[in-house]
C-alpha cells in the first residue's frame, strides 16, 4: 500500500486525467507507466505512448494536455491565495470570489488573469506584496505572456545539460495528488528551443552540415543538427570550424561535443557549444543608519476592525558628534567575455550620496554623518538627514507672544492660541490656533476652533470645530464633533463618538459610535488618500513657483549682464577721452615762454582741459561703482538661483518619495463601530457608497468585490457590506 501511494505521487497529471475521464483504464495507465518508467520526462513519454499505441486519439491527448495545464494554473493560484490569506492581506470571501472568477474564465476558454494582478488593481494588495508571494512560488513577476522574455543568460547552460545528458524537466503534474505541492510547470526542451530562437542571430552552416547560431548578446553559441549530418565527425574538426567563425572562448569539452553528435536526440535540439562570461556589475554603496529611519508609520485596521496603534513616541536625543549614518563601500565591477573572446565592460555600482540638512554635517572623509547639535535625528520626506533641536516654551503661545516658528521640536507647557510652526509639537491644548507640524502633533487635552496641518500623526483627547489635515493617523480619545478630518492613515476615536463631521481616512475609521448633531449626519470616506493628492498639488505648485523664480532670476541676471557690458564700454570710452585730455594738457604745459596774451589763452585752455579731465574721471569712477554693484547683484542672484534649484530638487525628491510611499500603502475601505451608527450616515469607499436607513449596532462595514449576475458578461463590482463586529 505504501508502495502504491509513492507511485501515485509520481503519476503525471495527464495520466490521472486520462483515467478520470475514462480514456484509458487504471490497468492501462499502470502498463504505460511501466513502459515509460526509465524516461526522465515521464509526462512527455506518456503522451508519446498514448499516441503510438493508439490508446488515445491525438485530439484527446491535446485536450488532456491543455486540461493538465489548466489544473496546474488553478493550483498555483490557490497556493497564491493561501499565502495571501495566511499573511492577512485579504480575507477568505475576497479570495473565494477571485478564484471563482478565474475558474469561470478557464471554463469559457478565456485566458485567465492571475488573481494577484486582480487584487493589485482592486487596491487590496501592493505590487511589492504580489511579487513577494510570486517569488515564494518561484513564479515570474511578469504577466504570463511576458514571463519568459527576455530569457536569463544563465539558462543556455541548463539547456545544454538537457540536450547532452537527457536531464529533462519534471512533468507539470508530478505532484498533482498532493494539494500542498507547488505544481509550477517547468519548461520542456522543445519549448526552450522555441524561446532560444527569439534571441539568436541567423544560423550559419559549418562542417558536417551542423548549424551554428549565436545569441544576440554573443554570450552563448549553439549547434543544431540537420538531416544529412555526418554522425562520425570528430570534435577537433568542429573546434576548427568554430574558430574559423570566431567562436573561441568558453567551448564545451570534446567528449560533450561528441556525445551531442552521436546522441539520438531530435534534430531541432540546441547544444550549447560555447558559453561566455557575463560581466559582474559592482555592488552599490550602502548607507547604514544608527537611528530609526521610518519617516512615518501609519496605523491600519485589521480584519477584526481593530486599529493598529503604532505610536512612535518621542525620538531619542543625540549629542553633538554622534555618528548618525555611515557609508559602506560597494565593490568594483568585473568585466565579462563573449564567445568571440571580446571583453564586455561592466557597469559600476552607484554611489548613494549623503544628503545632509540642518543639525548634521559630513565627516572629513565623507563616509559618515555626524550630529552638530543636541536633538532628535530624523530623515525628511526629501531624504535629508537632520537633527532637530528641542525648544521649551513656558506658558501659552498667544497674541502676546506672537506666532512661533522654529526648525525643530517644540514643547509648550500651556495652550496654543496663535500660529505655531515646527517639527514635533507638544502642547496642553489648541484653542483658535493655527498649527503646522512637519512631524507629530500631540495635544494633552483638546483641539478647538483650530486649523492643523501635520506630516506625522495627530493625538488629542477631543477635536471640535476644527480642520485637521495630516499624513499619518488621527487618534482621539473622546470625540470628534463638527470637524473636518483628512488623513493618509487611520482615524480612531478610541472610546468616544463621531458627531456631524466629515472624515476622509485612507486606512479606515474606528469609533465607539457615529451620531448626528445639529450639522446633520457625518460623511465618511475610507480608502481614499486625499492628503497625498493635496500634497502632490501643493508640491507641483511649489515646483512651478520655484521654476518661475529661477527663470525670473535668469532674466534679471541677463539684464544686469547687459548693463555691465554697457558700463564697461562707457569706461573704455572715458579712459580713451582721459588719455586724450592728458596728452593735450602735457602739450600745453610743455610750451616755452610765450607773449602775455598767448599765455593767458593757453592757461584758460588748460583749465578747461583739467575740468573735463576731472569730470571724465568722476564719470569713470561712477561707472566702476555701478559695475561693482551689478557684480554683487549678479552674485546674489546666483546664490538665490542655486538655493531655488536646491529647493526644487528637494521638492522633486519629496514628490517621488511621497508617490512611492502612497503606492506601497494601499488603502483600506473599512469602518468599524462598536456601538451605534445613526441612520443617514454616508459611508463611501473607493468604488461604492452605503447609507444606513436604520440604526446599526456593533458592525464592521467593508467594501468588497462581488460578482454581478449577468451570465457570460458578468464582471466584478464593489459593494459596502455590513458584518457583525
Amino acid at each position: 500500500m505504501a508502495s502504491r501511494s509513492k507511485q501515485d505521487k509520481a503519476v503525471p497529471l495527464i495520466g490521472i486525467l486520462a483515467v478520470k475521464h475514462h480514456f484509458i483504464s487504471e490497468e492501462q495507465l499502470q502498463k504505460a507507466l511501466a513502459q515509460c518508467s526509465d524516461d526522465s520526462n515521464l509526462g512527455a513519454a506518456l503522451k508519446k505512448y498514448f499516441l503510438s499505441d493508439n490508446l488515445i486519439s491525438p485530439q484527446n491527448v491535446h485536450r488532456l494536455d491543455m486540461a493538465a495545464k489548466v489544473v496546474t494554473i488553478h493550483q498555483k493560484e490557490h497556493r497564491f491565495g493561501a499565502i495571501a490569506l495566511a499573511r492577512g492581506l485579504v480575507n477568505k470571501s475576497v479570495l473565494d470570489l477571485a478564484l471563482e472568477e478565474q475558474k469561470e474564465q478557464l471554463k469559457q476558454g478565456k485566458k485567465p488573469r492571475r488573481i494577484g494582478d486582480v487584487m493589485v488593481e482592486a487596491g487590496l494588495i501592493t505590487l511589492k506584496q504580489r511579487d513577494e508571494i510570486l517569488k515564494l512560488q518561484n513564479r515570474s513577476c511578469k504577466p504570463p505572456g511576458q514571463a519568459n522574455k527576455p530569457l536569463s543568460k544563465t539558462d543556455p547552460a541548463k539547456y545544454a545539460s538537457v540536450a547532452v545528458h537527457g536531464e529533462n524537466q519534471a512533468d507539470p503534474g508530478h505532484d498533482a495528488l498532493n494539494p500542498s505541492a507547488d505544481n509550477t510547470p517547468e519548461p520542456t526542451p522543445e519549448s526552450n528551443d522555441c524561446l532560444l530562437l527569439d534571441r539568436m542571430e541567423q544560423a550559419t552552416q559549418i562542417c558536417g552540415s551542423l548549424l551554428l547560431q549565436v545569441t544576440c548578446d554573443h554570450l552563448s553559441a549553439f549547434l543544431s543538427k540537420t538531416c544529412d549530418m555526418d554522425p562520425d565527425i570528430p570534435a577537433v574538426v568542429i573546434r576548427t570550424a568554430l574558430a574559423e567563425k570566431g567562436v573561441v572562448f568558453g567551448l564545451a569539452p570534446d567528449y560533450q561535443i561528441e556525445e551531442f553528435i552521436r546522441s539520438p536526440i531530435a534534430d531541432s535540439t540546441f547544444f550549447n557549444v560555447a558559453q561566455g562570461v557575463e560581466p559582474s556589475p559592482g555592488r552599490n554603496t550602502k548607507i547604514e543608519f544608527f537611528f530609526n529611519t521610518d519617516y512615518l508609520k501609519t496605523g491600519g485596521m485589521d480584519d477584526s476592525g481593530n486599529i493598529d496603534f503604532k505610536y512612535r513616541g518621542p525620538g531619542p536625543l543625540v549629542e553633538p558628534g554622534t555618528v548618525l549614518a555611515e557609508k559602506i563601500a560597494g565593490t568594483r565591477p568585473r568585466p565579462g567575455k563573449d564567445v568571440y573572446g571580446n571583453t564586455i565592460q561592466a557597469l559600476g555600482g552607484t554611489d548613494n550620496p549623503f544628503r545632509v540638512g540642518t543639525g548634521a554635517v559630513l565627516s572629513e572623509d565623507g563616509r559618515k554623518v555626524l550630529a552638530t547639535v543636541r536633538g532628535c535625528p530624523r530623515i525628511t520626506l526629501a531624504g535629508f538627514i537632520v537633527v532637530h533641536e528641542e525648544s521649551d516654551i513656558d506658558g501659552n503661545i498667544d497674541n502676546n507672544t506672537g506666532p512661533v516658528e522654529f526648525d525643530g521640536n517644540i514643547r509648550v507647557t500651556g495652550s496654543i492660541k496663535s500660529g505655531v510652526c515646527g517639527v514635533d509639537i507638544t502642547a496642553q491644548a489648541v484653542d483658535n490656533g493655527i498649527v503646522e507640524a512637519n512631524g507629530d502633533l500631540t495635544i494633552v487635552r483638546g483641539i478647538h476652533d483650530a486649523r492643523v496641518y501635520a506630516r506625522g500623526n495627530v493625538y488629542a483627547q477631543s477635536i471640535t470645530h476644527s480642520e485637521i489635515v495630516c499624513m499619518g493617523d488621527v487618534f482621539v480619545q473622546k470625540k470628534i464633533m463638527d470637524s473636518s478630518i483628512e488623513c493618509s492613515g487611520s482615524c480612531s476615536i478610541i472610546t468616544g463618538k463621531l458627531v456631524s463631521s466629515q472624515v476622509t481616512a485612507k486606512m479606515g475609521l474606528m469609533a465607539r459610535s457615529i451620531a448626528s448633531g445639529t450639522a446633520g449626519p457625518s460623511r465618511i470616506r475610507v480608502g481614499h488618500d486625499v492628503f497625498a493628492a493635496r500634497e502632490l498639488e501643493r508640491n507641483s505648485a511649489g515646483m512651478a513657483r520655484l521654476e518661475k523664480e529661477i527663470q525670473d532670476l535668469g532674466r534679471k541676471k541677463n539684464t544686469i549682464r547687459r548693463q555691465a557690458i554697457d558700463l564697461k564700454k562707457q569706461m573704455t570710452d572715458l579712459a580713451r577721452v582721459r588719455e586724450q585730455l592728458q596728452v593735450q594738457c602735457r602739450e600745453i604745459e610743455s610750451q616755452p615762454e610765450l607773449p602775455l596774451g598767448d599765455r593767458d589763452a593757453l592757461d584758460r585752455r588748460l583749465d578747461e582741459l583739467r575740468k573735463s579731465l576731472k569730470a571724465t574721471e568722476t564719470k569713470r569712477q561712477m561707472c566702476a561703482t555701478k559695475t561693482r554693484d551689478l557684480v554683487r547683484q549678479a552674485a546674489k542672484m546666483d546664490r538665490q538661483s542655486l538655493k531655488s534649484a536646491a529647493s526644487k530638487k528637494a521638492l522633486a525628491d519629496e514628490k517621488k518619495n511621497l508617490i512611492s510611499w502612497s503606492e506601497h500603502t494601499p488603502g483600506k475601505a473599512r469602518v468599524a463601530v462598536d456601538g451605534k451608527i445613526m441612520p443617514g450616515t454616508v459611508i463611501m469607499g473607493l468604488h461604492s457608497r452605503f447609507v444606513p436607513v436604520i440604526e446599526l449596532c456593533h458592525v464592521r462595514i467593508t467594501e468588497r468585490p462581488v460578482k454581478s449576475d449577468e451570465g457570460e458578461n458578468s464582471e466584478i463590482i464593489y459593494q459596502m457590506q455590513v458584518d457583525n463586529f
